[in-house]
């Protein structure tokens, strides 16, 4: 069952197609031309395993959005892996996640989309200087994005990366002396500036707060009001493989996000599935399942079009610092080896994962044990390697007995 958008008094001759015969997901009013489906679609057969997965459908040539195939995690990374071999891509890698031996990449235009997104998000000026706290390293896309972003809006950006540990009342000088009015930040560095805040270090001359991307920002729109009260803050919303998929302004619902023009997004009991109308996609993304939950929903803020409240990850996934990460994968990674038998991850509501894990026997439970496994697991895993380089203190294993309820996952304080 496809959920539509609340939309007050559509057009009735409004189109309501996407593609031949197919009810646009968006909501009445809301569908694309079908030779925007037919130019993903043949974008898509540039690669075996897309080929004859839409085979019928490119042999009939009449496209109807709902009636294609839902395109699995699974089969984005086979696809992937196909554009790398065949040199069918040309762009920028990114490992959203993932191990070494396995790794979930991300394989996206060099512009990274950023004049799509500026047509519909538009935060910044030409007279605006950004300092990018987005870190550079470890396949993260971030910190390319909104260098990217603040250029194509004519602002003046300043790369910074992460602001060192205990020098933030040093930098945020050096910010203001340097005409800086806007920040883009990813979660962690966030409440590093609440904290100065909190310490009386207010940000007078922070015009504009850019949060998101592929890291899901869910900080507190009243803590940052509280804060920041003449800080306009501006958020996208995306996932590490979809890459950006909404945004939202200052006057937009807390957890409503706007879908981008070239991100088409279907809620389908309950579960958000992306199509990017764009053939420089590669792969292309047709009814792609982000693993994430959400409906279409009412927004105040008056912009026409629909609206999408996110409702968060589906299990086995979970998000930390904003990241998307797959506790199966941890288990995995953890179990990989015989000195752990079984394990589970646990994530608290202060943003802390105990990988909790159960030793077999004769091996002994100690210190250097648990760092092993640790350092073993964070050496393999690509997305959790970047949030412990972060914030190292979040990720720790310790060794138990029993293990109840879900190996997979658990939320709540243990």
């Amino acid at each position: 069952m496809v959920s539509y958008v609340y939309r007050p008094a559509p057009s009735p001759s409004a189109p309501e197609r996407l593609g031949k015969g197919a009810a646009g997901p968006r909501g009445p009013g809301d569908g694309a031309p079908v030779s925007v489906l037919e130019s993903v679609l043949h974008q898509a057969a540039r690669l075996p395993s897309l080929a004859a997965k839409y085979e019928r459908e490119l042999a009939r040539r009449t496209f109807a959005l709902a009636d294609l195939p839902v395109l699995t995690p699974a089969e984005l990374a086979t696809a992937t892996a196909e554009a790398l071999a065949l040199n069918a891509g040309g762009g920028l890698l990114w490992a959203h996640g993932g191990t070494l031996d396995t790794p979930d990449l991300t394989l996206l235009p060099e512009q990274m989309f950023a004049s799509e997104v500026r047509s519909a998000w538009n935060p910044l000026r030409t007279t605006d200087v950004v300092a990018n706290l987005h870190p550079a390293g470890r396949l993260q896309p971030e910190h390319h994005f909104f260098n990217r972003f603040a250029t194509e809006s004519g602002a003046t950006v300043l790369p910074l990366g992460p602001l060192p540990e205990g020098a933030e009342e040093d930098w945020l000088r050096f910010l203001a002396r340097n005409h800086v009015t806007a920040i883009a930040a990813p979660p962690y560095a966030v409440t590093r500036l609440l904290r100065a805040s909190a310490a009386g270090r207010p940000l007078p001359w922070l015009r504009t707060l850019l949060l998101g991307g592929a890291a899901h920002d869910t900080t507190d729109d009243g803590l940052l009001a509280a804060h920041f009260p003449y800080t306009a803050v501006w958020r996208l919303y995306g996932t590490p493989a979809a890459w950006v998929i909404g945004q939202r302004g200052p006057h937009c619902l807390a957890g409503i996000y706007h879908p981008l023009p070239h991100q088409h997004v279907e809620a389908v009991d309950g579960r958000l599935l992306v199509t990017t109308l764009a053939p420089s996609r590669t792969p292309a993304l047709i009814r792609y399942d982000t693993q994430e939950r959400g409906e279409f929903a009412y927004c105040a803020c008056g912009r026409p079009g629909p609206a999408l409240r996110v409702l968060g990850t589906r299990p086995p996934f979970f998000r930390f610092q904003g990241r998307t990460l797959s506790a199966r994968e941890l288990v995995d990674l953890a179990t990989a080896h015989d000195e752990v038998t079984a394990a589970q991850v646990v994530l608290t509501p202060e943003q802390r994962i105990h990988l909790r894990i159960r030793l077999a026997p004769g091996v002994p439970d100690d210190h250097h044990t648990h760092a092993w496994i640790r350092f073993r697991v964070l050496e393999n895993h690509l997305a959790l390697a970047a949030c412990a380089l972060e914030q190292p203190d979040a990720f720790e294993v310790t060794a138990v007995q029993e293990l109840t309820g879900t190996s997979v996952l658990v939320t709540g304080e243990h």
